[in-house]
């Protein structure tokens, strides 16, 4: 079953061995933690020390900055655990971005057009369910046409990067090395799923649930169409409509504790992914010739 995912063929038996695994284990912590460093000090001496004083800047400026750091933290993240697995398992980066000749841009932006169709139109119906006025971040009446500009730019630049960032390291790194040791696709998809959940270390229920579908219909999208593009963009997709839409991503914000409904509202917009991902694959020029045979 594996041979049917282009995305997995890449495996080889090196992706098997322990002490591999085990030098992965060691070598990418040791990595993050270095980058993670430098990464600090290099901003910290670009900024004079006050890209992390924020407190007191205007919120949609906080939101905005922390969205920035958010994406230099989780891109020198995956670029430390890449790195390692580039070192350890001798491949090329790009075999865990995909499997296609080149980088299918296009496949990303077709990624967050579906995304952002769908979010929006589950965000509507939620807000109408419940009778809630819609006051999007970008329309802030406090702010003005500079501040809100500079949000865009910065949450679509951070959000992009984060996204990608999660997207390298669960969907490309960890839905191979599982894919290296079971031929159960479903399997596969399920620890991916679940492993995405954890890692937020959000542990109220709607929360897991979110991320866990999420997860799963990202997944799905990386092995049927061949690579991460699709995903990437549905990613940054569905958290950027929340940032410009809903409520602006700031530190001190509760974990997120929701009811059946949202979870219903993340089944529903899981399945609408996945569907979409079956009505790609059949877009030759878009896909190309690697889509899963399946």
């Amino acid at each position: 079953m594996i041979a049917q995912f282009p995305f997995l063929q890449v495996l080889t038996e090196r992706d098997r061995r322990w002490p591999r695994l085990v030098l992965m284990a060691f070598g990418a912590p040791l990595a993050v933690m270095i980058l993670a460093f430098v990464v600090a000090v290099g901003l910290s001496i670009l900024t004079g020390g006050e890209l992390f004083a924020v407190n007191d800047l205007p919120r949609l400026r906080r939101s905005a900055v922390y969205v920035l750091q958010l994406g230099v933290g989780l891109g020198a993240l995956a670029l430390a655990v890449m790195l390692a697995a580039r070192m350890i398992f001798a491949r090329p980066l790009a075999t865990w971005l995909t499997a296609a000749p080149h980088f299918r841009w296009g496949l990303v932006a077709w990624g967050g057009a579906v995304a952002a169709v769908g979010a929006g139109v589950l965000m509507t119906l939620d807000a109408a369910a419940h009778h809630t006025a819609a006051a999007p971040p970008i329309l802030d009446p406090g702010s003005g046409l500079a501040l809100k500009l500079f949000y865009v730019a910065a949450v679509l630049v951070g959000l992009f990067v984060a996204a990608t960032a999660e997207e390298v390291v669960f969907r490309g790194y960890l839905l191979q090395q599982t894919a290296a040791f079971t031929r159960n696709i479903w399997l596969i998809v399920a620890v991916n799923a679940a492993v995405f959940a954890l890692a937020h270390l959000e542990f109220d229920p709607a929360a897991l649930a979110a991320r866990a579908l999420a997860g799963a219909a990202f997944a799905w999208a990386a092995l049927r169409l061949g690579g991460l593009e699709f995903a990437i963009g549905a990613h940054v997709a569905t958290n950027l409509m929340i940032a410009l839409f809903q409520a602006p991503m700031l530190p001190e914000d509760p974990e997120a504790a929701g009811g059946l409904d949202d979870i219903f509202g993340e089944a529903a917009l899981a399945l609408y992914i996945a569907w979409s991902v079956e009505i790609t694959r059949r877009m030759g020029r878009l896909v190309g010739p690697i889509s899963s045979r399946a």
